[in-house]
């Protein structure tokens, strides 16, 4: 008797699995390998696992939009907030948002992604609690700004990259409007 079935579109995924996964391994070593060639780069030990856990952290949030992600509007939102949360993380603990990485009011962009994280996991990634989460994200980077304006009066506040992050966050919250709009009975 002969299999009839169709092929599976497994081997195709695991490829892009194994290839993305592979890429993160390779942003990883980055550093270690520029740390054989020049002195400009000085990673420890603790750099190297903040660097995984943060890259390991994004790598699992495009997972979660590949594999919850019933409809290409949720998938864009959770990899879009993943993006945004990876990116907001990095480089407030590189150099940090407003003023330098000590600066108290940057505690606030850390506070953010951790509380988006846990309501995401709170909410299931539903798509209509989701827009709202990610719509407070974009405002709450407005926020932040404001608070540094009274927390460290006459330090500059970048707002050109706050309105970056705010957009990465409403574009998320716009994919999960359309996500809880075109899959009420697919996602609920």
């Amino acid at each position: 008797m002969t299999n009839t079935a169709p092929p599976s579109s497994a081997p195709f995924f695991n490829g892009w699995r194994i290839a993305g996964w592979g890429m993160a391994l390779a942003l990883l070593a980055l550093p270690a390998i520029a740390m054989q060639f020049t002195g400009e780069v000085n990673w420890t030990a603790t750099d190297f696992i903040f660097a995984a856990i943060l890259i390991g952290a994004l790598g699992i949030g495009i997972e979660l939009a590949v594999r919850m992600g019933r409809t290409l509007p949720k998938r864009l939102g959770i990899a879009i907030a993943s993006l945004a949360g990876f990116m907001t993380f990095w480089s407030n603990a590189a150099v940090g948002i407003i003023g330098d990485e000590g600066s108290p009011v940057n505690s606030g962009f850390f506070l953010l992604v951790i509380f988006a994280v846990v309501v995401s996991a709170l909410v299931r990634l539903r798509p209509a609690p989701m827009k709202w989460l990610m719509a407070f994200m974009a405002a709450a980077q407005f926020a932040l700004g404001i608070a540094a304006t009274q927390m460290m009066p006459g330090h500059a506040v970048e707002w050109g990259i706050l309105a970056f992050f705010a957009g990465m966050w409403s574009v998320a919250a716009g994919c999960f409007h359309l996500a809880a709009s075109w899959g009420q009975a697919v996602d609920r």
